[in-house]
């Protein structure tokens, strides 16, 4: 299996080395509030690990959103799903309301997160690439991986 290294994103670099080595914030309503309605790259931390990255089209939306119980968004599911073990036909549900909600939210707020600013016209496709180089717990190859195979029938 072939490694990607941050040099196979060439002129890409920079904003990866910005995401994943740049300053980073808590992941709290306090850590949250300073972030402008911009479009831009998202990178989760749990302590120095990656866990998530994503695109999105204004960052403070997705940024208040992350940590609010209530809040229907991948990265709460995911956490569930990886971290609590939750099923993934239920975790959506579960990871927004309720006690597995609370502990979704305990664990968001320990995460620290980066952004990095790109072009909204390439955010998809750069995503994709950081994604693959990074290889986050919650969303990278290894992590899909897994749950394709934890999804087959017993």
């Amino acid at each position: 299996m072939m490694q990607f290294t941050s040099t196979d994103l060439g002129k890409w670099e920079s904003p990866y080395l910005t995401l994943t080595a740049g300053e980073r914030h808590s992941l709290t309503p306090e850590g949250v509030w300073m972030i402008g309605d911009k479009p831009g790259l998202l990178a989760i931390f749990d302590d120095d690990e990656i866990v998530y990255v994503t695109s999105t089209k204004n960052l403070a939306k997705t940024l208040q959103a992350l940590p609010r119980e209530g809040a229907d968004v991948e990265l709460r599911t995911l956490a569930a799903i990886v971290d609590l073990g939750v099923p993934g036909k239920t975790a959506a549900k579960r990871a927004s309301k309720g006690p597995t909600a609370q502990r979704v939210t305990r664990l968001i707020n320990r995460m620290t997160f980066s952004v990095a600013q790109v072009a909204p016209a390439h955010m998809d496709a750069i995503r994709d690439a950081f994604i693959a180089i990074a290889d986050p717990r919650y969303n990278g190859r290894t992590s899909m991986a897994n749950q394709a195979l934890d999804l087959l029938p017993k």
